[in-house]
């Protein structure tokens, strides 16, 4: 995510919360080049400062609370595969919903 600062009013408006930039303004641009089936793709997206605040604000909180989630049996989740060489699936392990860990 690159720092940078309108040369001038731009068209384009922030990802999140839609709002305009001007002369001056702070904005934070991400570009992703991926390629897939041989062929090149590439997004861009900008983000105020106070969206950018936001985001890590809330990451930040998230990665707190899965260190002290208690995983609710309300929220534990079974997850399936098959069994080899058949079309069967067998109960594989069980995964908090909330945290996304794997529970034992």
């Amino acid at each position: 995510m690159r720092r940078l600062i309108a040369a001038k009013r731009l068209k384009r408006r922030c990802s999140y919360c839609n709002r305009d930039f001007g002369k001056g303004d702070v904005y934070y641009r991400n570009r992703e080049v991926f390629e897939e089936d041989g062929k090149i793709f590439a997004g861009e997206y900008i983000i105020c400062p106070k969206c950018k605040y936001k985001q890590e604000q809330q990451d930040k909180r998230f990665n707190e609370f899965k260190r002290k989630c208690k995983h609710p049996q309300k929220f534990i989740d079974t997850v399936w595969r098959y069994i080899p060489g058949e079309c069967v699936k067998e109960p594989d392990y069980d995964r908090c919903m909330l945290c996304g860990k794997i529970v034992v």
